[in-house]
C-alpha cells in the first residue's frame, strides 16, 4: 500500500503512521488486520475545550476504525477495556491510538484489535478529555499524517497506513500489480536466482 501511495505522489511518508504497534489481541504477533473508514476523535488537555454531545464510543460507526489523536507527551491512557467492549458490540473494526492504551488483558480477552504508541495505568479523565469527533486530525508529531473522517485505515503487524478516500481505487489497482510482481520475484529468489537478475526482469530496476 505504501509503495502504491508513493507512486501516486502521496508524501512525505505515503500515509504511514509511524511508531504505532499492535497491542491486542497479541503484542506485535499474529495475523490481525483491520481495514475500514476512519472515525476520528481528538483528545485535549484544555478543560475549556468543547465536548461532543454524544460519547465517541457510542457514536462510532459499524465497520469503522476509531482513530484517536491525543496530546503529545501525556502519560495517561485514552482507551480502556470498557471502550473496547462497547466498540466491539457496535461492530467497530478496531482502534488506532496516537497515544496510550490501558487494560491490555481485557482487550486481549475480547480479541479486540488495538494499535497504540504505548500503554499506561493512568485513566483518561484526570488528564484529558474527548473534545471533537469526526473532524480532520493530524497524527504523529515526528512525521505528521493527516487523517480525514472516512479515509481508509489499514493496520496490521507491519504498521498503520491511511489511504485518502479519493485514492482508494488507484491504490487497489497499483497494489494488485505490485503483489503479482512480488509473487514472481519471490518464486524466482526461492528457485536460486539472484536479486539483481530478478529485479531487473520483473521490476525493471
Amino acid at each position: 500500500i505504501a509503495d502504491a501511495l508513493i507512486k501516486l505522489g502521496k508524501g512525505p511518508w505515503a500515509g504511514y503512521i509511524p511508531d504505532i504497534d499492535l497491542w491486542s489481541p497479541k503484542y506485535c504477533e499474529g495475523d490481525t488486520r483491520i481495514i475500514g473508514p476512519a472515525f476520528t476523535m481528538v483528545e485535549k488537555s484544555d478543560t475549556t475545550s468543547p465536548k461532543p454531545t454524544e460519547h465517541f464510543a457510542d457514536a462510532a460507526h459499524e465497520g469503522s476504525v476509531v482513530v484517536i489523536s491525543a496530546p503529545p507527551n501525556v502519560k495517561n491512557a485514552v482507551w480502556g477495556g470498557l471502550m473496547s467492549a462497547r466498540a466491539k458490540a457496535k461492530g467497530v473494526q478496531g482502534v488506532v491510538i496516537d497515544g496510550r492504551v490501558r487494560d491490555l488483558n481485557e482487550h486481549r480477552q475480547m480479541g479486540f484489535p488495538v494499535f497504540a504508541r504505548s500503554h499506561s495505568i493512568l485513566p483518561q479523565n484526570a488528564f484529558v478529555r474527548p473534545s471533537e469527533i469526526q473532524v480532520p486530525i493530524t497524527l504523529s508529531r515526528e512525521s505528521p499524517v493527516k487523517v480525514q473522517p472516512g479515509d481508509i485505515i489499514v493496520a496490521d503487524l507491519d504498521g498503520v497506513v491511511c489511504i485518502p478516500q479519493d485514492l482508494v481505487d488507484k491504490v487497489i489497482e497499483n497494489c494488485e500489480k505490485y503483489v503479482a510482481i512480488d509473487d514472481q520475484c519471490m518464486k524466482a529468489l526461492k528457485n536460486g536466482h539472484g536479486v539483481q537478475e530478478t529485479f531487473r526482469k520483473y521490476r525493471g530496476t
